[in-house]
């Protein structure tokens, strides 16, 4: 009872003290007026006081309309902080030289609450008259120095430039061998009352410094021998820094360890001791994970890795993934893209069943040197290209791979033994095989063994979300009777992106890429077909655009050459309506009749033999709800193929769009929406004839159909709408 009454009086103070701070207005904003020289996001963001905003992006729609402490992280006017912060923003302009910077700081009404002002006039700076580099001893070249400055002469005194240059320049002497470099700035002879004055900046290499030994501590089951082939360091070896790190991020790689430090004891002897401490990890990791997107539907992994395999950091991993799982239930609902491309009977269920991989890789990340690794694999796959072909393989890979600061070759050997399941219109049209006995012997189990050369430069600043930097890769692929393969082909494909800042916060990105692809004149003979046909090239090596990390304005893999499919029966009819047997036999019939509407024939990508690719964005952050930022984009792609070129000729495409991220510790989740335009293109019809002894067969119309793929859709809306693609995606678009 007497805790009831304690309660009872405590509830009318409760109440006064809700009251009163729903009394007190809500801090909507926080405006820095008259910032022009600094940036304005990092001098916000080390500022205390913080406008009210919602708690996760997802509550964002409900902040609009509400600022509950359910949904938002309530923020209220604290005048003293705001002297305090105050005094930080003429600190953050001083080390920026700045030094004469004026801050006030007012409220005011605002819509729902008060707004917090700090009116910042920023004055002259203080310029650096002249930079002296003064160097004791000749060690590294002024030029290699000069390139590192981050100020110059008749720039603001900025003290964080400097303290920057000065590591950098340190950094570049300890790479060079000098372990023990120091740099130092002099700043004593500049004159604060005429806000100018010359900056020393002094260096001091030593003696070039060698390693004299490696010690190991903290290993229980990894042996001194794997932790000290997996560094890029050695008795002997000359001290350098970016090798320290280079080692400490190679041991972390591993798996081996939750913990690394690479220390250097501090000693006036040039000769130094390195001290490796480790903490080892868990050797034996299992990963469950699930998810969705529009092209694959549900999708289901598991993966099991076995670190220190057999001992020498060898590493195994066992994967397998299912996806295109509920494809019968969401397929072309929604979001979800029609992954059979509108196909109907029985083309429609070889895209509707679950793909799958499986893999079992064993890694060696040491082979003749700590740059270099080994790679043996051996796996199955049942892979589908949507509305267009899949393919069931199984067999093994053997790769090299030699990894540098920024670079990586990889040169790799694949056996596999590979299976076509496509329509005949597809073998007959994009392959060239029309007999049926000719389509069984190319869609039988042929060996596909191509040898590969992979080299990627990455020089980008962050591997999720880049800002600055670029990348480029090269893929050169030959298969022939010399790597024992039915397949006979040459293909390569060239992609770069670069990334720039344009502004404080925003981001001007651009990729191009480039591919080719062509049979050998022996392709058909090691295939067991007609050498008079056109050579065949796998469908899983043909090029398409069109997807989430390609042309967003259409669905995955839907942008390349095409042909249309029609039922017979839709073109036969009365006289002057529809064309006769006798025309589709001879294949004079016109598709182009009058009452024939475009829903009733069926679009089939081929995939090409030559692609060109380009794409720009530019990304942004959005404002009203942190880790969220905005993106708009045109992409554009041609792809052309060398087979039907009188009918078929290039397909090009420009669709732009825009889309939403939203950042989490594995990447950027997308939602980009694409438009794509409204294209009338002369398309090949490919029909069914039945000859006279009941046999089928296939016929290429003379004439082409002019198609609009917009009128296939039905009304205006409808047309609209089948214009717009939406992907749903993790991770960049390049």
């Amino acid at each position: 009872m007497r805790v009831l009454a304690v309660l009872a009086a405590l509830l009318p103070i409760v109440a006064m003290a809700q009251d009163k701070a729903e009394a007190r207005p809500l801090l909507t904003a926080v405006d820095l007026r008259g910032v022009t020289a600094v940036d304005g996001g990092a001098l916000r963001r080390g500022l205390v006081t913080r406008a009210t905003q919602c708690r996760t992006v997802f509550y964002t729609p409900i902040c609009f309309f509400s600022k509950s402490p359910l949904f938002a992280e309530r923020a209220f006017i604290d005048e003293a902080e705001m002297r305090r912060d105050a005094l930080r923003i003429r600190l953050f302009y001083w080390r920026r030289g700045y030094r004469d910077v004026a801050v006030t700081t007012r409220t005011e009404r605002s819509k729902g609450g008060i707004r917090a002002i700090f009116d910042i006039t920023e004055n002259a700076p203080t310029v650096i008259t002249q930079l002296e580099v003064v160097q004791r001893d000749s060690a590294i070249p002024r030029s290699d120095v000069d390139r590192l400055l981050l100020v110059k002469n008749g720039d603001p005194l900025d003290l964080v430039s400097l303290d920057s240059t000065r590591i950098l320049v340190r950094n570049l002497m300890q790479d060079r061998g000098f372990a023990d470099a120091q740099v130092t700035i002099d700043t004593s002879r500049v004159d604060n009352a005429a806000n100018r004055g010359p900056i020393g900046l002094e260096l001091l290499a030593g003696r070039r410094a060698t390693v004299s030994a490696v010690e190991v501590t903290g290993n229980r089951s990894v042996t001194d021998r794997t932790v000290g082939r997996l560094m890029h360091l050695g008795v002997g070896d000359v001290y350098r820094r970016s090798a320290v790190l280079e080692s400490q991020r190679e041991l972390y790689l591993s798996g081996l360890f939750s913990e690394v430090d690479v220390i250097t004891p501090p000693t006036t002897d040039s000769a130094k001791k390195i001290s490796v401490v480790v903490t080892e990890a868990q050797h034996r990791q299992l990963e469950l994970r699930g998810g969705f997107n529009t092209a694959d539907f549900l999708q289901l992994q598991a993966e099991f890795t076995r670190y220190n395999f057999l001992g020498s950091a060898r590493r195994l991993t066992l994967r397998g993934t299912v996806s295109n799982l509920l494809a019968h239930q969401l397929n072309g609902a929604g979001i979800f893209y029609d992954v059979t491309n509108g196909a109907v009977g029985e083309d429609r269920a070889p895209f509707l069943r679950p793909t799958f991989s499986a893999s079992a890789d064993l890694a060696q990340p040491w082979f003749l040197g700590p740059d270099n690794q080994l790679g043996f694999s051996i796996f199955t796959h049942r892979r589908s290209i949507p509305g267009v072909v899949t393919d069931v393989g199984a067999g093994a890979s053997l790769a090299m791979t030699r990894t540098l600061r920024q670079s990586s070759v990889t040169i790799d050997y694949t056996y596999e033994a590979a299976r076509i399941d496509a329509s005949d219109v597809y073998f007959c049209v994009a392959v060239g095989v029309c007999l049926a006995s000719a389509i069984e012997v190319v869609a039988a189990r042929h060996p596909l063994a191509p040898l590969s050369f992979v080299a990627q430069l990455d020089r980008s600043d962050d591997p999720l979300s880049p800002t600055t930097g670029s990348r480029a890769r090269l893929d050169l692929e030959h298969a022939s009777a010399f790597t024992a393969s039915d397949f006979s082909y040459n293909r390569a494909s060239l992609s770069a992106s670069t990334y720039r800042r344009i502004s404080r916060r925003g981001v001007l990105a651009g990729r191009v890429r480039f591919g080719f692809v062509g049979a050998t004149s022996a392709a058909n003979r090691r295939l067991g077909v007609p050498e008079s046909d056109d050579p065949v090239i796998h469908p899983r090596k043909l090029f398409f655009a069109g997807g989430s990390r390609s042309v967003r304005g259409y669905g995955e893999n839907q942008l390349g050459p095409r042909i249309l499919t029609i039922d017979p029966d839709s073109l036969v009819g009365t006289a002057g309506v529809r064309c006769t047997a006798a025309s589709l036999a001879d294949a004079s019939c016109d598709p182009n009749i009058a009452g024939l509407g475009a829903n009733a024939f069926q679009p089939r990508p081929l995939g090409g033999t030559a692609l060109g690719e380009a794409s720009v964005e530019y990304r942004f952050p959005l404002a009203f709800a942190a880790g969220l930022s905005g993106a708009v984009f045109v992409d554009g792609a041609v792809i052309g193929t060398s087979r039907f070129s009188d009918l078929l000729g290039a397909s090009a495409s420009i669709t732009p769009g825009f889309g939403i991220r939203f950042d989490t510790p594995v990447g950027p989740v997308r939602l980009d929406l694409g438009l794509r335009p409204r294209l009338v293109e002369n398309l090949p019809v490919v029909t069914q004839v039945t000859n006279s002894d009941g046999s089928f067969r296939l016929v290429t119309l003379a004439t082409p159909r002019r198609y609009d793929q917009a009128e296939a859709t039905g009304g205006a809306l409808k047309q609209v709408l089948s214009r717009l693609t939406l992907h749903l995606a993790i991770g960049p678009a390049f």
